[in-house]
């Protein structure tokens, strides 16, 4: 009868140790889509209305789904915009961030379903980051007047005063959707990693 050593055992293959449980992949991929994403947002938070938070929902949208993008989006919203040290917790601004960020990963999970490439592509992305950003941007300029009872003149004079904030957001957010969002996608896709 032969003894092997430890060293002398079949180690298990990579693909093995590598293929969990769908349902634990899943929960590790909305973990890490949040976790990153908000994170992402404190390491631009010095940059006024840059932020790669949306890029990064978008692509868990594309990869996870809207289902569980969604869930990434919420998480990562209560931890970036819930404990936010600029300013957070007022609790009909915080609702509207949520809502207004599960677009992102709608709207990934749409481009999921196209097939397209080159310029097509880009023109998708671009108008994917305006759509987006302007939905998020619109409900959160809404919700503090709404939630302090501004009559339509203060509504509107706040949504004016948001215009070039929201400029700023609109244009970081193509830049970023199109320098930031192929590559991640392509990186996450040829490793398969899928919710």
């Amino acid at each position: 009868m032969k003894h092997n050593s430890p060293s002398d055992r079949e180690e298990p293959c990579l693909e093995t140790v590598a293929a969990p449980d769908h349902r634990i992949r899943g929960y590790v991929l909305i973990a890490m889509f949040a976790g990153v994403s908000a994170a992402a947002g404190y390491l631009l938070i010095a940059v006024p209305n840059v932020e790669a938070f949306t890029a990064l929902l978008f692509v868990a949208g594309v990869i996870l789904g809207f289902r569980r993008g969604f869930v990434a989006a919420v998480i990562a919203a209560l931890l970036y915009f819930g404990l936010n040290p600029q300013g957070g917790l007022f609790p009909p601004l915080l609702v509207a961030q949520i809502l207004g960020i599960a677009a992102a990963p709608l709207a990934g999970s749409l481009f999921r379903r196209m097939r397209v490439r080159g310029l097509h592509r880009t023109l998708v992305l671009a108008l994917a980051a305006i759509l987006v950003t302007l939905w998020f941007d619109l409900i959160t300029n809404l919700a503090f007047p709404l939630s302090v009872g501004f009559d339509r003149e203060g509504i509107l004079l706040t949504l004016a005063a948001g215009v070039p904030f929201s400029l700023v957001h609109i244009a970081g957010n193509v830049v970023l959707f199109l320098v930031l969002v192929p590559p991640l996608i392509d990186l996450v896709r040829r490793h398969r990693v899928a919710g």
